[in-house]
């Protein structure tokens, strides 16, 4: 079975969430209860995009969306978690990822990840310490675009913002954005992507 893990009772998520046929558990806890489990512990659900991240488990141990394009690690965190981050990352000039909706599969690379990040968490910014759980761990990431995050608080249903554009390709494609690291996007966006983390990077690099 698959399902969703939150923080704190929401009738409106567990009802969505059951009527999807996916298992709901509340917990504080960090574990992964189910064979493919959403983890959910901040900002908006995408409920249409939630069965398709899900599927993506079939494949990958883990997916989470890029936070924002253009922010990097360099930006992030203190300096004493930067140089933490460079040490096992190798570099400050990679993206950050949003850990709060994170898909994650229930195998032994999932139960690794899930378990370094969380005492990786100890020096402070989550962000920071799921890029240094990443590099630690390897396991087969699957970075998703920025579109899958919404601001505000989860919701029982999905924003209408999220609605697919008319005319737009429904099907997502792989995008590598850096040696072992691809996105999902929209056919035709791949360019718009690249773009947008190539512009940053090239301005640390100036």
């Amino acid at each position: 079975m698959n399902g969703l893990v939150i923080r704190e009772p929401n009738n409106g998520v567990q009802g969505k969430a059951r009527s999807m046929g996916l298992g709901v558990t509340v917990s504080s806890e960090w574990a992964i209860p189910y064979a493919r489990t959403l983890i959910v512990s901040g900002g908006a659900l995408p409920w249409g995009l939630v069965s398709a991240g899900l599927h993506f488990l079939e494949r990958w141990d883990v997916a989470a969306p890029l936070w924002r394009y253009g922010v990097l690690a360099a930006d992030l965190g203190t300096p004493e978690e930067r140089k933490r981050t460079a040490t096992v990352c190798r570099d400050l000039r990679i993206p950050v990822y949003a850990p709060e909706l994170l898909f994650i599969r229930q195998s032994e690379a999932g139960e690794e990840l899930l378990r370094v990040w969380r005492a990786e968490c100890a020096l402070g910014d989550e962000r920071l310490a799921f890029l240094r759980a990443l590099c630690l761990v390897k396991p087969l990431f699957c970075a998703l675009p920025c579109n899958w995050l919404a601001d505000g608080q989860v919701q029982a249903h999905p924003r209408r913002e999220h609605a697919r554009a008319p005319g737009r390709p429904s099907g997502l494609i792989s995008v590598e954005i850096a040696p072992g690291v691809s996105v999902k996007c929209f056919p035709g966006e791949e360019d718009k992507v690249r773009r947008k983390l190539q512009h940053k990077t090239g301005r640390r690099r100036s």
